[in-house]
């Protein structure tokens, strides 16, 4: 028997069950539809002997929700064609949700890498000016030299305004 058939039994037993509760429930109640203001009316016992009509009964409203409850069939729950879609449609839930922490990961692994990138670019462009200041300061020292003069040993002094 396989996983199933027992889960099918099971239920089966218990709609029996409830089958069986319902039917002992008193049989001379009647519910009337709605009646003026819209509540429906329970007729019972003198009542329906009598052919008259109360007042609108309190707990209408509590027993057609039992009613309800009682009549709900899970069996269409269980068939192969209502799990596949609902199986189907968990899938496609996961698979957009895994997709969408996906993105949000990348997204934060692009942010990390452009701030690399650009303290990357900011050190390069530093490292380019100061390439280009001892560039020019060989180039002065190479024409300076051309023209006879030579290199101080006393170092520059700078004057401040």
């Amino acid at each position: 028997m396989s996983v199933n058939n027992v889960f099918i039994a099971a239920v089966s037993s218990v709609s029996e069950s409830v089958k069986s509760y319902r039917s002992k429930m008193p049989g001379d109640v009647v519910v009337v539809g709605p009646v003026g203001g819209g509540k429906e009316l329970i007729l019972s016992g003198d009542d329906l002997l009598a052919g008259s009509v109360s007042a609108p009964h309190k707990h209408a409203e509590f027993r057609e929700l039992i009613g309800n409850v009682l009549k709900f069939d899970i069996g269409a729950l269980l068939r192969l064609r209502s799990f596949l879609y609902l199986l189907t449609g968990t899938g496609i839930f996961l698979f957009q949700t895994h997709n969408t922490l996906t993105v949000i990961s990348l997204a934060q692994q692009n942010e990390k890498l452009r701030e690399q990138i650009q303290m990357t670019s900011s050190v390069i462009t530093s490292q380019e000016l100061k390439v280009h200041e001892l560039h020019s300061i060989h180039n002065i020292a190479k024409d300076a030299a051309a023209l006879g003069l030579i290199a101080s040993s006393v170092p520059p002094v700078e004057i401040q305004p």
